[in-house]
This record gives C-alpha cells, sequence and structure tokens, in this order.
C-alpha cells in the first residue's frame, strides 16, 4: 500500500470492518482479500492481519492473464502469514464468485483503460486524435471520449465488485486523478507525456516510424477527478462512500527538477515499456522515444515546474458494501 495513504486505510479497516458479521456472511472462518490490478508485486497491506483478528487469511492476486504471476509468487515473502492464490482475468468483470470476498484493494490500476478509446483512431471521428498519443494536450472530443470508456469501465468494475463482495465489506481504490476543475495538461505528468509524444513526433519526421504508427498509438489510462467517481458510485447504488478525496503523493524526489523530471520519463517508460515496444518496435526504438523525451524534457524543464500541480495526485476512494 502506498504509505501516503496506510494509516488512513489501516484505522477504516479497524473501524469499519465488522469481523464476526463478515465471516458469516462469507461462510466458515477465512477473510478473504483481493489485490487488483497487482502486477508482479504485492500491493496489499502486509498488517491486515494484525488489523483483523481472523482465524485464517487468503489474499487472491488479480491481474491480466499476460502477467507474469510467476515473478509475483517469488517476491512473496517466504514467511507470510496468509494463503496466497493467483487470479488472471480482466478487474473490469467479474473474476471472482458472489458473495467471496471481505476486502478488495487496488494501487495504482484503476487508471487504466480495458482499451483505447476507439473514436480516437478512427480517422473518420471527430474525436480522432491525430499525430498525438494521449488526451492531455488534445481536443475537447478526445478527452469526452477517454472520460466515457473511463465511465463505462469504471461501471463495470464497481459492478464486479459490488457482486463479488460480502455485504458490510469494503473496497479501497488508491490511483492517479486530478482535483476538481484541473486539466491533464496541468501537471508535470501531463507534461511529460506531451515530450513523449514530441518525441515520437521527431522520429516520424525522420523517416523512423510512419505516421500511421503514431495515428494508431493512444495510451490507456485515464485520470478522473472526484466528481466523476462520486457520479459513478452513486449510479452504481451498491456502495457507501466512505472516503473520496485527492490526496498528495508520498514522494517529492520528481519536484527537484533536471534529473527529478528526466525521471518522468524513466518511469513512464518503465510503467508502459511492453505497451510501447509492442506498438513501435524493439529496445533501440524505445531508447529514441525515451531518450528524445528525456531531452524534451530538459528543454522545457523551466516551464514544466511551474506548471499548476507538481506531482499527479492520488485519488484515494473507500467504499462499503451496503
Amino acid at each position: 500500500m502506498m504509505d501516503s495513504v496506510r494509516p488512513r486505510t489501516e484505522e477504516l479497516i479497524a473501524e469499519k470492518l465488522d469481523l464476526e458479521r463478515l465471516l458469516a456472511a462469507g461462510g466458515g472462518n477465512t477473510f478473504r482479500v483481493a489485490d487488483l490490478g497487482c502486477s508482479i508485486g504485492p500491493n496489499t497491506f502486509h498488517n491486515v492481519e494484525h488489523i483483523v483478528q481472523a482465524p485464517e487469511f487468503q489474499v487472491f492476486f488479480n491481474d491480466q492473464v499476460n502477467n507474469d504471476f510467476n515473478a509475483l509468487f517469488r517476491s512473496l515473502p517466504p514467511e507470510r502469514d496468509y494463503f496466497a492464490a493467483g487470479v488472471p482475468g480482466s478487474f473490469h468483470t467479474r473474476v471472482f464468485p458472489n458473495s467471496s470476498l471481505h476486502l478488495a484493494y487496488s494501487a495504482s490500476s484503476a487508471h487504466w483503460l480495458s482499451r483505447v478509446p476507439p473514436e480516437v483512431v478512427d480517422r473518420g471521428s471527430p474525436a480522432w486524435n491525430r499525430g498525438m498519443i494521449h488526451y492531455g494536450s488534445a481536443p475537447k472530443p478526445v478527452e469526452d471520449a477517454y472520460r466515457a470508456q473511463f465511465r463505462k469501465d469504471m461501471g463495470g468494475f464497481l459492478r464486479a465488485r459490488s457482486e463479488e463482495l460480502v455485504s458490510g465489506g469494503m473496497l479501497v481504490l488508491v490511483f492517479p486523478g486530478l482535483p476538481d476543475g484541473m486539466l491533464h495538461s496541468e501537471t508535470q505528468a501531463g507534461s511529460v507525456i506531451y515530450c513523449v509524444n514530441l518525441s515520437i513526433l521527431d522520429l516520424v519526421r525522420q523517416g523512423v516510424l510512419e505516421e500511421d504508427q503514431l495515428d494508431n498509438f493512444n495510451l490507456p489510462i485515464y485520470f478522473p477527478h472526484p466528481w466523476e467517481m462520486r457520479e459513478l458510485v452513486e449510479e452504481n447504488q451498491c456502495f457507501s462512500c466512505i472516503e473520496l478525496e485527492v490526496v498528495s503523493p508520498e514522494s517529492t524526489w520528481l519536484q527537484q527538477g533536471g534529473v527529478g523530471l528526466r525521471g518522468w520519463a524513466v518511469a513512464m517508460r518503465a510503467g508502459m515499456e511492453e505497451l510501447f515496444a509492442r506498438h513501435f518496435g524493439g529496445e533501440e526504438i524505445l531508447d529514441r522515444i525515451f531518450d528524445g523525451a528525456s531531452q524534451k524534457i530538459a528543454e522545457r524543464a523551466e516551464v514544466i515546474m511551474n506548471t499548476k500541480c507538481k506531482e499527479l495526485p492520488l485519488l484515494y476512494v473507500a467504499l462499503q458494501r451496503k
């Protein structure tokens, strides 16, 4: 769990979860936790077994079918106090039986869309995102298409969790978002994505990449505002909202300029390398894309450092199944 929200989440678990009722509803003495979008590292709270005094714990690690679950299992502590299992499948749909979970948690994953909005790669659509890789610096129809896709995906996510969680169970989400009224282009993250975009444009102009390769590539991520999540929770009608707010990330190293700003490109490559490689090619092309992005960032460091939001905030959502 991210350190900035760990204490509050542990407090909410201790305060809101009625263990006796939950175990009775779920059948048996095992407290079941789902870590949704776990990738290859366990994000689930390590201290949950000390907060909830259950006889036994089982943690389900969920991610896409192409996730390296073997790497995940190797990263688990050998002396862990819980039973572990991997569950492949998209969390935008059902991945667990009815009323089988007591606690579901997702860190840094819920902003990923199930797909790129089809309109943004459709040449006949007003939302065609020509020459761009994201909605941050694009026209409004592009952002609207991204928002519509997020609403569809998060709506499916909430419906699935409402069926999988027992009554009284909790859902906790921590993922990048934006304060109400802020544009993605007003964040340093938005500026860095734009620099990656400029780097790809340079490679198109140089003939290294085809224009169609750029026009057919968009990042399947969306950073919602609190109002958007509130609407979706209210529409779902199955959850009580305990907390829904924007919180600051715990790290500040990206605010230090120069090397720190270039670290954005490094971090972006680390998190999305497979996505870029699958579309644009191998290591050499990736080096050129992200080396170019680092140079663009350095050239624009003063402007980027003066953006409205120095780091991409986190959206913290804690819900309880009615």
